[in-house]
């Protein structure tokens, strides 16, 4: 078994299971190959195909991600290489890199220091999200039930979240309040411009999975093992984005 997520390594991950035919092959794509929503669904499923402005700053992560899976797609075809395609949404958990910038991870953050949360936008965002828990179960239970060739959407429905509401449901779990700091032009440039981005998990679920996590316990287990790691490893807390 092979898991790939990354475009120049995947390729190179290909070549290498053309010659060695491993028994499966997980490409871990993201809810970036939808794009931006234009407006006629309210969940994405995996027959979706949203905008990609290709002139933006940020277009070629959504554009790495389509090519990728063309590239899958193209190899099974080719080779008969046993690919499935996971396309996780929006992850977070305590194994989440201590200097990671994505706004959800700079909360969770936030409140291990014990630190008001802030929030630079006005927090309209609507995005699916999962627990790295959640994730972990929904990639091995396609190892086994995931048919080649196929995309399936990993979320967890209960944290179907805006972002502003995912700031204060932190903020209040850990007895902190939510400023908001609107970002310049400048900054706001490198920021998605996705504004919703919900992933619809029927397919995945109709082969029998359902996320074992819910959202209190999600956001508390990260907070807390995140709290409690860097209490034991105080070397860490320089990597931290403060």
């Amino acid at each position: 078994t092979i898991f790939v997520r990354n475009y120049s390594i995947g390729a190179q991950i290909l070549k290498h299971a053309v010659r060695h035919r491993p028994q499966r092959i997980l490409f871990l794509s993201s809810v970036e190959i939808y794009g931006e929503n234009r407006g006629d669904v309210d969940q994405f499923d995996e027959n979706y195909s949203g905008y990609i402005n290709p002139n933006t700053l940020r277009a070629g992560y959504p554009e790495g991600k389509r090519v990728s899976e063309a590239l899958c797609q193209a190899h099974i075809e080719s080779y008969n290489l046993n690919i499935v395609i996971p396309r996780l949404s929006r992850v977070f958990g305590p194994s989440m890199k201590l200097n990671d910038s994505k706004a959800s991870s700079q909360f969770i953050l936030k409140a291990v220091h014990k630190e008001n949360i802030v929030l630079k936008s006005q927090g309209t965002q609507y995005y699916s999200y999962s627990y790295v828990g959640d994730v972990v179960s929904a990639l091995l239970f396609l190892l086994v039930n995931g048919q080649k060739g196929e995309a399936y959407n990993i979320a967890n429905s209960n944290l179907n979240l805006h972002l502003k509401d995912f700031a204060n449901e932190l903020a209040t779990m850990f007895g902190k309040k939510v400023v908001y700091d609107l970002p310049d032009d400048i900054e706001a440039a490198g920021y998605s411009k996705v504004t919703k981005a919900l992933l619809d998990t029927k397919k995945i679920n109709d082969l029998g999975w359902t996320a074992p996590f819910d959202r209190a316990r999600s956001l508390q287990h990260t907070v807390e093992i995140l709290r409690s790691e860097l209490n034991k490893n105080p070397q860490f807390s320089s990597q931290v984005q403060r």
